[in-house]
């Protein structure tokens, strides 16, 4: 039965749906899908601190959640198992094609993840709209004039008024819960803390692990903590968007990586049914003390019909013999 017309379909479909995630993130980005408006008072503090930039911008912040992943992945796949058991004498070149193979396979899923995170991050700035730190400095709003002493409430039907800034930053004054450098940071860190303890070979050294999942929690602390420095976002926002991204990382794992067990060619499932169990890696591992095949001498004493001419006291010997 001839399926390739149903995979071109699942792969228009694919399309169709990625197409339409991109185009509602660019809407939203762009105010053609409109932020809900909250109203505020003129005398609040949390929202009256100046604009000052981001420690971490953007542009670095997806370089380090879109680039990065994928070269460590491939570097890892590449140094620790792009070799297997039966074949030990690979080029260079040949283990970074294989490792590359791999490594394609774990960053689809990681990104499948990542838009989810930036999914959720985004529908829920606009639908919470609330406002940044830096709000009143950034917005402008033009009812603000009309506080006073005994009536500083401002309704949500204000508009901003500043031309100094782009339009991009003003419509953004207003999406500060939860914090999409928190979410996709600690996404990141999650998912390659997670990859590294499951890849990263146990017996390489005590330390390299370690040192590897500090790092990636460190990068997800400094892109979390300098967003209340900054004053870009409440501690409250950088805390939801922490547990977002902690959440959609497991979730990841769990549902798509299948605990980060190898995906390699069929020779690895076949090489299970015969000799041994599945290595915590995801490679074939032995029962028989590193040997890679078990004993022929052993199976033919104990599955052969001459043996059942000899008596069970000459089996034994011969058995004891041969071990």
């Amino acid at each position: 039965m001839d399926c390739s017309p149903k995979f071109r379909w699942t792969w228009l479909l694919d399309i169709l749906m990625g197409g339409s995630v991109s185009a509602g993130i660019i809407m939203i980005e762009y105010g053609l899908i409109p932020t809900v408006q909250t109203g505020f008072y003129c005398d609040d503090p949390k929202i009256s601190h100046k604009f000052r930039g981001d420690t971490i911008s953007i542009t670095t912040l997806l370089c380090f959640t879109i680039l990065a992943p994928f070269i460590g992945l491939w570097v890892i796949e590449s140094c620790c198992y792009s070799i297997d058991d039966y074949d030990v004498s690979k080029s260079a070149k040949h283990r970074s094609l294989s490792g590359a193979r791999q490594a394609c396979y774990w960053y689809w899923e990681f990104f499948v993840g990542l838009v989810m995170v930036l999914v959720v991050t985004e529908v829920a700035k606009t639908l919470v709209g609330e406002p940044r730190p830096h709000f009143l400095d950034t917005c402008r709003p033009d009812l603000v004039r009309n506080c006073t002493e005994t009536s500083n409430y401002v309704p949500s039907d204000y508009k901003c008024t500043n031309t100094d800034i782009s339009q991009w930053l003003v419509r953004d004054s207003n999406k500060s819960f939860p914090s999409g450098h928190a979410s996709m940071s600690t996404y990141t860190a999650v998912f390659m803390m997670w990859f590294i303890q499951c890849r990263v070979p146990n017996k390489a050294t005590f330390l390299l692990v370690p040192w590897l999942q500090c790092f990636c929690l460190m990068w997800a602390m400094v892109c979390s903590f300098t967003r209340i420095t900054d004053h870009r976002h409440h501690w409250w926002d950088v805390l939801a968007g922490f547990m977002l991204g902690a959440i959609m990382a497991i979730f990841t794992v769990k549902s798509f990586c299948g605990g980060f067990f190898s995906h390699h060619s069929g020779a690895v499932t076949g090489a299970n049914k015969y000799d041994g169990s599945l290595k915590e890696n995801g490679h074939v591992g032995t029962t028989n003390g590193g040997n890679r095949h078990p004993s022929v001498r052993r199976l033919l004493s104990s599955t052969s019909s001459y043996t059942n001419s000899i008596t069970p006291e000459e089996r034994e010997l011969r058995e004891v013999a041969m071990t």
